[in-house]
């Protein structure tokens, strides 16, 4: 399915997800606020990247799959729009929506139903789709010292003193993973385009 929001695809993610935002809005019910930690230096940084950021406006549908460790795999349902404004996420299982969550580059609106499962921290959730698709220079830019990021043709790394904490890397023609060395924890994204969203996009004004 093509991202373009001039396509038939596009348009129809695009539709799909605008409906669900606004069953969500009547539905769910806003998430708990979160007691913040310190962020120990063994724990990757969560990006919070500005929305404009990517470069383009996307519309997609997508497949998740998570794998916590010592637990099976769970597949989900993803419906992502991303403009020079917000980037907003549906989350669907089997045709329901279990939450939504609205970035604008400032604050995170989740919407979170009983169903929404517990090990998907929204803000993880955030920087996980960040961290596979924004341009590598704003996500390096927006690096605590000591991580890095580093490129090659076989995917990303997210590094901590050039010890490798993420790993996102190909995973078939259109399909993302993201490995994370510490707790066996991975989520595949499958996606129209694999890694470049904005390859079938218009460009963001």
């Amino acid at each position: 399915m093509p991202a373009d929001r001039a396509g038939g695809g596009g348009m129809k993610a695009l539709g799909m997800l605008g409906t669900a935002l606004l069953l969500a809005g009547c539905a769910l019910q806003p998430a708990p606020q979160r007691e913040s930690t310190a962020q120990a230096a063994h724990a990757s940084p969560r990006l919070a990247l500005a929305p404009a950021a990517l470069g383009c406006s996307a519309a997609v549908q997508q497949r998740l799959t998570v794998q916590p460790p010592g637990q099976a795999a769970k597949e989900l349902e993803a419906l992502l729009e991303v403009d020079a404004h917000s980037m907003k996420l549906a989350i669907l299982n089997l045709g329901q929506i279990v939450g939504t969550l609205e970035w604008n580059g400032v604050q995170l609106q989740p919407q979170l139903s009983r169903w929404w499962p517990a090990v998907l921290e929204p803000e993880q959730v955030l920087s996980d789709v960040q961290l596979a698709f924004w341009p590598p220079q704003a996500i390096s830019a927006a690096l605590p010292e000591g991580w890095s990021l580093a490129v090659s043709a076989a995917g990303r790394v997210l590094q901590y003193r050039g010890s490798e904490r993420v790993r996102v890397r190909a995973a078939g023609a259109n399909a993302l993973e993201l490995v994370y060395q510490q707790g066996a924890w991975s989520l595949r994204i499958d996606s129209p385009g694999g890694a470049d969203l904005c390859s079938h996009a218009a460009e963001a004004p």
